[in-house]
């Protein structure tokens, strides 16, 4: 399993995008293009890591049988990451860039994500080809699987590597 920073970590890329339209209000509200190109470098850093923390897990994490008794697509709550990706977009006359203010809500969040087991739906590894679903096992818990290729058949789900209490990944290597 992942340990509890790299879990946050993992957790955290998944704001990466609001990076993007962050780098846009700087460059078109402040005209701060150094800050506009540190946001985008930092947005291409955080994907680079959960590409890097997933392919890390896939082969080094000891595979598990495991038997799917449903599943269903969790992809559609990538939607509702969108749109709080667009917000500083769409309030950029109004939005503050106040860098307190940024630093206490992203404190609170790795609060939130250091005290619970969440695992979500990450869009940058939709970008990158994840799929994202709600399984139920065999002996009825429930878990976030990511898997890179789109599931219709439950009993094809052989393997995983637990990354998190409740969060999996297909394990790539079949077998």
């Amino acid at each position: 399993m992942l340990g509890r920073p790299t879990r946050v970590l993992l957790a955290l890329t998944a704001i990466a995008p609001l990076s993007v339209s962050l780098a846009y209000v700087f460059a078109t509200r402040d005209h701060n293009w150094l800050m506009a190109i540190w946001a985008l470098c930092g947005c291409v850093l955080l994907a680079i890591i959960s590409s890097w923390i997933i392919s890390s897990a896939s082969i080094k994490f000891e595979q598990l049988p495991i038997v799917i008794k449903k599943a269903k697509s969790a992809d559609k709550e990538v939607v509702g990451f969108f749109v709080a990706y667009a917000l500083p977009l769409i309030f950029k006359g109004q939005a503050d860039a106040d860098i307190g203010a940024w630093l206490l809500a992203s404190l609170m969040l790795v609060f939130v994500l250091w005290t619970t087991h969440a695992l979500q739906v990450n869009p940058v590894l939709g970008m990158l080809g994840f799929h994202f679903y709600e399984v139920e096992t065999q002996e009825g818990v429930t878990y976030l699987l990511i898997s890179r290729r789109a599931i219709n058949n439950v009993t094809s789900i052989r393997k995983v590597v637990q990354l998190s209490e409740y969060g999996i990944l297909e394990s790539d290597i079949k077998g």
